[in-house]
């Protein structure tokens, strides 16, 4: 077992080509044993956004804050505070 305070974790810029005004802290993943899981904060400013990606594992997002959009194919839907979403794999 491990146990973090979110404070200990830095935030850094997210590198990911398309993405502006994201910072993002990995809380759990292979650098805690973790392989196959992996929990990351995502702090985006006013504006911010990462681009359109896909991964081959299922991820998943939950708001805790603030407000926004996620596209799914070619749809736009809105994101608030308290809203989760689930991402299968390979969807776009």
């Amino acid at each position: 077992m491990q146990l973090k305070k979110l404070t200990e974790v830095p935030a850094n810029n997210v590198t990911m080509e398309g993405a502006a005004g994201c910072k993002v802290r990995w809380l759990i993943g292979e650098g805690e044993n973790a392989p196959t899981f992996a929990m990351r904060e995502f702090e985006v400013e006013p504006g911010g956004h990462t681009p359109r990606h896909f991964h081959d594992y299922e991820h998943e997002v939950y708001v805790l804050a603030g407000q926004g959009k996620i596209v799914d194919g070619d749809r736009e839907l809105p994101l608030a505070a308290g809203d989760v979403v689930f991402v299968a794999p390979n969807d776009i």
